[in-house]
């Protein structure tokens, strides 16, 4: 093991030297990203109207029928929710592939009155503020294919190597009303979900959760799952296939067993039980780093699926050919969807334009993985390897209530988010501190739904100071703060920002003075200092240590 580790030092030695294509220099165009015109359709799912916010559901119970054979849906939605305030319309929402047979008031069996309009289902009920209701829901239809699953959604309906059904769902971007009815928005997660899938005889369907049930039919089976804790609708998910069942368990930090449990293709289960075992090594590191799982009641899976992964809670999508990266001996997709299940599952956005707090927490934390595991200068290496991938073409920070999240696009929210972070912990130069703001933020917003004001006021109490100057910039500007500097013939540097605010100039950048480290903290206004025993032979640049560019 230990040679193992020495060659592999000694190739990434070489890959990741001072030349490498990795260290290239990130883009920073001057010209922003052009902001879409949206659709009326993105406009109503986007948007928290008073349709939406006039009910709170608490609780929804799932009944899907699967055609594997037609690649159709048929279900029955029963929406548990309270009235937060009076009304007489209110709005869920359901893909129009989808026919609506029946909406009805459970509580009366009243048939209820309904318009559509694209996804947006407006139902005319009237209930008062507190008021408890059920609505059921019956449809069916054939739901939208993945064109490009996890990033652009839908279902998948592929065959395994036998020929046998072998179907996922991914949908993050696009909502769950792709297939089926619900308050499709992040800012409104139910407490609880139970979801029975029947499918045909021979396969099994995998939810979210515990198993509850298992009822064998004439031709088909059904399977009940429970998720015992509040739930992203997004996260809510179906696989099908001819699983076999590969169990672990993992003993936590605190001396609690988790169970690890795998559904895999049965031709891969001595393949997935070797493989799998790494999960054990990330959770004690993201335990040990974050705080405890958060499903323990729950317990952790990974589901073999017919695309490359999602962050599916308790229900991991696993698409990955079961391979390690090439230059790390882990798994990214275990690693990087396992992180969502802190970042992004347990802590959640209310509005997909603070994504990076999911996708950029979740990317950072494979860096400390492979800090914490191989060392310091692993994690370097794997955040300066994604740094020439940061576009700055957009902020950070999208635009709310537009569900507006396009992974190309938006890649930014998962690299240069990570690099934000990372930022942070240059500038506090105090490790204890910033892991303490890390876990304090999750221990703190665990098991809810967050904005990035809220990670920024967990940073100001920590610190006692106001870091707004550092995240306006790094969040709402699309440019990544720029500094220009010139050495004179006498060795005198010159050095200011470009781009940035008058009270951007409190971050602290390195300069590397003929092998010795000064620390400078530029400003618009430019400034000059003197270098030590100036050689204009000699070696003279600025660390790309923190999130900024050098021209």
């Amino acid at each position: 093991m230990k040679f193992i580790n020495y060659l592999l030092a000694l190739i990434l030695a070489l890959l990741f030297g001072s030349c490498s294509i990795f260290r290239s220099e990130m883009a920073n165009p001057k010209k922003e990203g052009k902001i879409p015109k949206f659709s009326e359709e993105q406009i109503l799912l986007g948007e928290l109207t008073s349709f939406r916010t006039c009910f709170d559901v608490n609780y929804y119970n799932l009944n899907l029928s699967v055609d594997a054979e037609n690649k159709g849906l048929s279900g029955t939605v029963f929406i548990h929710a309270k009235a937060t305030e009076d009304f007489d319309t209110l709005q869920i929402d359901l893909h129009p592939n989808f026919e609506i047979t029946s909406l009805e008031d459970a509580s009366t069996n009243e048939q209820l009155t309904f318009s559509r309009k694209h996804r947006a289902v407006f139902v005319q009920t009237t209930h008062h503020q507190g008021e408890e209701f059920i609505l059921k829901a019956v449809y069916k239809g054939k739901p939208e294919e993945a064109k490009k699953a996890p990033w652009k959604g839908g279902f998948v309906w592929k065959k395994d190597q036998e020929g046998k059904p072998w179907i996922g769902v991914a949908c993050e971007s696009d909502g769950a009303s792709l297939w089926w009815p619900l308050k499709d928005h992040t800012a409104d997660e139910p407490d609880s979900v139970r979801m029975t899938y029947t499918v045909p005889k021979g396969l099994i369907g995998v939810g979210n959760g515990v198993l509850e049930n298992t009822k064998e039919n004439a031709n088909t089976t059904s399977f009940t799952w429970f998720v015992s804790y509040p739930i992203n609708t997004y996260n809510v998910t179906i696989y099908v296939g001819d699983f076999v069942l590969v169990q672990d368990t993992y003993k936590g930090l605190e001396g609690d067993d988790l169970m690890l449990n795998y559904y895999v293709l049965k031709s891969h289960a001595e393949k997935a039980e070797k493989h799998f075992k790494q999960t054990h090594h990330i959770l004690k590191v993201y335990e040990r780093t974050f705080g405890l799982y958060p499903w323990y009641k729950d317990g952790f899976k990974m589901i073999e699926s017919p695309y490359a992964g999602m962050e599916h809670q308790s229900a991991i999508a696993y698409g990955n050919g079961y391979q390690n990266g090439r230059f790390f001996t882990t798994d990214y997709i275990i690693l990087h969807e396992t992180a969502h299940e802190w970042w992004g599952n347990s802590i959640t956005v209310k509005d997909l334009a603070d994504v990076w707090i999911q996708e950029g927490f979740a990317t950072y934390s494979e860096s400390v993985y492979y800090e914490q595991i191989f060392g310091r200068r692993y994690y370097d290496i794997s955040l300066n390897s994604n740094r020439s991938r940061i576009n700055n073409k957009y902020p950070v920070v999208g635009v709310e209530g537009r569900r507006w999240f396009h992974f190309r696009k938006h890649s930014d929210v998962y690299v240069k988010g990570a690099w934000i972070l990372h930022t942070l912990r240059e500038q506090l130069d105090n490790d204890t501190l910033f892991f303490d703001i890390i876990s304090s933020f999750y221990d703190q917003y665990k098991y809810t739904l967050v904005e990035s004001q809220d990670f920024i006021d967990v940073v100001n109490a920590k610190t006692g100071k106001d870091y707004a100057w550092f995240f306006n910039v790094y969040l709402h500007q699309h440019q990544s703060p720029e500094l220009s500097y010139e050495i004179s013939s006498s060795g005198v540097l010159s050095y200011r920002w470009t781009n940035v605010p008058a009270n951007f100039n409190a971050l602290k950048v390195k300069f590397m003075n003929n092998g010795e480290e000064m620390i400078l903290t530029p400003s618009l206004e430019s400034q000059k200092v003197q270098l030590k025993e100036y050689n204009p032979a000699g070696s003279y640049r600025f660390k790309k240590q923190s999130l900024y560019a050098v021209k």
